[in-house]
């Protein structure tokens, strides 16, 4: 019998499963930091997100035992991650901010930001948290610049309800990354995604102005957060 027979027949449940990646990761010396921070974490999102099962509950399934193809489907995942060493956001084609997931594939970089958590706070506890500068419930507008996948400018518009977003990036790529979670939270009619050419010569004066003023209003909320809040 084939070694990759024998280890599909003898590997049956989900902890047989995490227990093999753990120890393939290991062994793999791989790294993490891309909403993982262990081989433990990284082989239990993996092997969850494989099977279509919640990512934050593990102990159910610990002894559920699985079909062969999804013995195949689980060991094609966890090779494929050792063999390409890429981030397990790019393989699942999802990354996220706490409750919050987010389309990403390789135009765009895999989402980590405390200011995303920051808004998440904001989201749970409107009542409670720092208002980035803003009134919650009154209008304005933000400006995310360099927006990639569009996972900070959605959180902005979902903490601020009565704000509209201005999303930016340089690259069209990432901004059709940007335009599919935008679409995907319903929220087209409040963040628009524009491309930016902000370093470019031939830029008009009064977009430039436009995109420098909204910088220096994002860098001045960031500035004026409350020690607590970037802590």
């Amino acid at each position: 019998m084939a070694k990759g027979e024998k280890r599909l027949r003898h590997l049956r449940t989900v902890r047989d499963w995490i227990r093999y990646a753990v120890s393939r990761f290991s062994a793999a010396e791989l790294a993490y930091g891309h909403g993982t921070a262990s081989a433990f974490e990284e082989a239990c999102y993996l092997v969850l997100h494989t099977l279509y099962l919640p990512i934050d509950q593990l102990e159910p399934w610990l002894d559920a035992r699985l079909l062969p193809s999804e013995r195949r489907a689980v060991c094609a995942k966890i090779e494929r991650r050792i063999a390409t060493r890429m981030p397990a956001a790019y393989l699942t084609r999802q990354a996220w901010i706490q409750r919050h997931p987010f389309y990403v594939d390789e135009r765009v970089i895999v989402p980590r930001s405390y200011i995303g958590e920051l808004l998440c706070q904001q989201i749970d506890a409107p009542s409670e948290s720092w208002h980035l500068g803003f009134d919650p419930a009154g209008a304005a507008t933000a400006l995310d610049l360099c927006t990639g996948s569009a996972c900070l400018a959605i959180l902005a518009a979902l903490a601020l309800p009565s704000s509209k977003i201005d999303a930016t990036d340089i690259s069209p790529d990432a901004l059709a990354v940007a335009e599919r979670n935008v679409a995907t939270y319903g929220l087209r009619a409040r963040i628009s995604l524009l491309q930016s050419r902000l370093f470019r010569p031939n830029l008009a004066p009064s977009r430039a102005l436009r995109m420098q003023a909204g910088a220096t209003g994002l860098r001045s909320c960031v500035a004026s957060l409350p020690p607590r809040a970037i802590t």
